[in-house]
């Protein structure tokens, strides 16, 4: 990766600026919202959320692209993007740096950082121009912190007498922070990372499936101290400790990842939806399923869309220890907040209106209603949980000027 930047930095003007090319986009986006309790973010890496009575900006973002096109065969990418990170960081920043190489028309070889393709917008999802929603789904868009992987990828395209099909393979690794309250911060790694996309495309659809595993690589401090906490309690105290233990014990555990995605665009009326389920052999995170369909039409330099997103997961809360005392009940609650994060059930009907103001610009509003059966929820950062009416049902107004340049 530092070979690739040092590339990327020193490339030689000499003969060669008809073949570089730089590009960028931001995003300046308002966020408001009647919850007390959940915090409204975008990303479960994002450590700064908004509530009720707040004005957010923590979801904007400033990002810049770099291609060099080196010889017909030969391309050097870069892209950096600045956003709400715990962690300000070039590893942070860095969201693509590769080179690509295409042999022919029909095969593409890349090598470096790249999107991790789990998503139809997996290349584009910083760059709010490029889309109608104010931001991505949540339910299905931010469960998974990753958004880039470090190894390498291959695709081959051919032509069929009704579009284009493609056949992707992908490899490598990566790291994403997950973000939670009482200043959680985890930065999740995931190695032996594997998977392949279909996709076709024609004049007015688009259909893709994906299927990805993966293994987890690493563990926090915080698994590692409650795992030695829950080694001492005897088992006739707790009689489920075992399988909490397992809980706790990630690096090395199994995790699945298919998704199915369409799009239908003739210029007059559009839809597009995406639905995913995630597998894997760990209490933390287990048979998940997310989706979201959305459905809009064109007006002029207007575009008005109808979004409704859900995402559930069938975790369950352990069951307690037989003896309650002040430090199994710490013990307890502890562990809940680390099985529970992934406690998801909850859905998003959201109404979004897009307005050209220009080739490079457009303005978006988004109202979402939010309905999620329990609060903590890995989706939000919170406040005022002890009390006993929390917001379970509420809204969210997003306003944002999405530029390209």
């Amino acid at each position: 990766m530092r070979l690739l930047l040092l590339l990327l930095s020193f490339i030689s003007f000499n003969g060669a600026c008809n073949e570089l090319k730089f590009d960028g986009f931001a995003t300046l986006s308002m966020t408001l919202t009647d919850s007390e309790n959940a915090g409204i973010r975008q990303h479960i890496t994002q450590p700064h959320a908004t509530y009720k009575d707040e004005i957010g900006f923590s979801t904007s973002s400033l990002g810049f692209q770099l291609e060099w096109q080196a010889t017909p065969e030969l391309q050097f990418v870069g892209q950096v993007l600045l956003k709400d990170h715990e962690e300000q960081n070039i590893d942070n920043a860095l969201q693509m740096a590769f080179v690509r190489y295409s042999p022919s028309a029909n095969w593409q070889i890349r090598l470096g950082r790249t999107g991790l393709d789990l998503f139809m917008m997996t290349e584009h999802r910083d760059i709010g121009y490029t889309y109608t929603f104010d931001h991505p789904p949540t339910e299905f868009y931010a469960i998974v912190p990753h958004q880039n992987i470090d190894g390498a990828d291959i695709k081959y395209t051919f032509s069929q007498e009704h579009g284009l099909l493609s056949a992707k393979f992908f490899a490598g690794r990566s790291t994403a922070p997950i973000v939670s309250d009482d200043n959680f911060f985890w930065d999740v790694e995931i190695k032996s990372l594997y998977g392949v996309v279909l996709q076709w495309e024609s004049l007015d659809w688009t259909l893709r499936v994906n299927h990805t595993i993966t293994k987890a690589g690493n563990e926090n401090e915080q698994q590692l101290q409650l795992q030695a906490a829950l080694a001492q309690v005897p088992d006739e105290v707790w009689p489920t400790k075992a399988s909490l233990l397992d809980s706790l014990h990630i690096i090395g555990k199994r995790f699945d990842y298919t998704a199915i995605g369409a799009r239908y665009d003739n210029n007059q009326w559009f839809f597009q939806s995406e639905m995913s389920y995630i597998d894997s052999n760990s209490q933390v995170l287990n048979d998940l399923t997310a989706g979201y369909i959305g459905v809009g039409s064109y007006y002029g330099d207007h575009t008005i869309m109808a979004t409704f997103a859900q995402a559930k997961s069938n975790n369950r809360t352990p069951a307690r220890p037989l003896v309650s005392t002040p430090q199994l009940d710490l013990l307890y609650n502890t562990l809940i907040r680390h099985t529970n994060f992934y406690l998801i059930d909850q859905s998003t009907f959201s109404l979004t209106l897009r307005s050209e103001l220009s080739e490079s610009l457009a303005i978006k509003v988004q109202l979402d209603h939010t309905n999620t059966e329990s609060l903590p929820s890995a989706f939000y950062l919170h406040q005022g949980l002890t009390g006993s009416n929390l917001d379970t049902d509420f809204n969210t107004l997003g306003i944002s000027l999405n530029w390209v340049f």
